[in-house]
């Protein structure tokens, strides 16, 4: 296949056009810039640059297209005149060119430092609602343990969001914050639907993430806070939490945060490490190395009895803690009429029940 073709980079473009660049953004796929098509705001950069795709669109009034297009509407000029004057200085090659791969790639999150302070501060500015607190009641938790593990309930008024996000925005920078996004009317905006807000936090306390337990009911009740695939989004993963006493040489490991929560506050405080799902365990046996600990107990749902998939997931697990030097792994059993070890040990201090006994794994 003959011939040439050019690429006019839409960056170069538009320093040539003068247009007012965040330097923060310069090294990214999309760089961000003051729209001149519509004035944009004060501090604010909603024209944004996909420098692989040479492509621009202003997030605020609309307005896209490519680096002709930009050059010849700023400078008034046809867009055959202005390819003509791009093209003196452009990138020229020949065909073919080497194939450029398919995949995108996974926008990785600010690190957990940053994460933190973002999450902390947007829960300080939220309450716990009425029901949620209620529901937290039902489960056994005191209310001051609730407000120490500062669970809030994320607000489903877009407005609110938007608010919230805003608010933070003057503050942080939200470019990798899983979570929020950067919504069609060029704004930050936080996904996800309504429902309890539960902070998964690491071996030092900070919060990785947030899991939602959503409102009414549905067939999965647990959701992420993250914006994988919106625009500015980024994925939460899914990070293993933490709680209890960081001194104990026993680890339960559950699955669920709120569930390893609430069994930890009836438990006295034990040492609880909360997978997000049971195949969600990559990481696991770093977290238990991290914590120093000498005993692991296996503390899953007991489904594990009638399912399969969860069987395998406990073995699964037995043998990443097993890996471990000098640590002990145990399975938990218990009365199998309370399914999580959370339901079973609220029952055991209000009736009369089965011990929990420990087997080997």
């Amino acid at each position: 296949m003959g011939g040439n073709y050019a690429e006019i980079p839409i960056l170069d473009t538009a320093r040539k056009c003068g247009l007012v660049i965040d330097s923060r953004t310069v090294g990214r796929v999309e760089v961000d810039a003051k729209c001149p098509f519509c004035g944009d705001k004060p501090r604010r950069f909603h024209l944004r640059m996909n420098t692989e795709k040479q492509q621009y669109k202003c997030f605020l009034c609309g307005e896209r297209g490519n680096s002709v297009s930009l050059y010849a509407r700023v400078n008034g000029v046809s867009n055959g005149d202005a390819a003509r004057e791009l093209l003196r200085n452009s990138r020229v090659y020949q065909f073919p060119r080497e194939p450029v791969s398919k995949i995108a790639t996974e926008r990785q999150p600010k690190p957990i430092t940053e994460r933190n302070a973002v999450y902390t501060a947007m829960l300080d500015h939220l309450t716990l609602g009425d029901r949620h607190r209620d529901d937290l009641r039902e489960r056994g938790l005191s209310d001051e343990r609730s407000e120490r593990n500062k669970y809030r309930s994320l607000p489903q008024s877009r407005e609110s969001r938007m608010l919230l996000a805003s608010l933070l925005s003057n503050f942080y920078d939200l470019d990798g914050i899983p979570g929020f996004f950067v919504n069609a009317s060029g704004k930050w905006d936080i996904a996800g639907a309504s429902g309890l807000l539960i902070p998964f936090r690491d071996c030092g306390g900070l919060i990785q993430g947030l899991q939602i337990r959503l409102d009414g009911e549905q067939k999965r009740k647990y959701r992420w806070l993250s914006s994988r695939g919106e625009n500015s989004g980024t994925s939460s993963g899914s990070p293993i939490h933490v709680t209890g006493n960081l001194a104990s040489e026993t680890a339960y490991i559950t699955e669920g945060g709120l569930k390893g929560d609430v069994a930890s506050f009836l438990d006295e405080d034990s040492l609880f490490v909360c997978v997000a799902g049971v195949s969600a365990i990559e990481g696991l046996r770093q977290v238990l190395a991290a914590l120093d600990v000498r005993e692991v107990v296996l503390a899953m749902d007991m489904d594990k009895l009638t399912n399969p998939q969860v069987r395998d997931a406990v073995r699964r697990i037995s043998r990443e803690a097993a890996k471990l030097r000098g640590v002990r792994v145990h399975a938990a059993d218990w009365d199998a009429r309370f399914n999580g070890i959370d339901d079973y040990y609220l029952a055991r201090g209000q009736t009369t029940t089965q011990p929990l006994r420990l087997l080997a794994a």
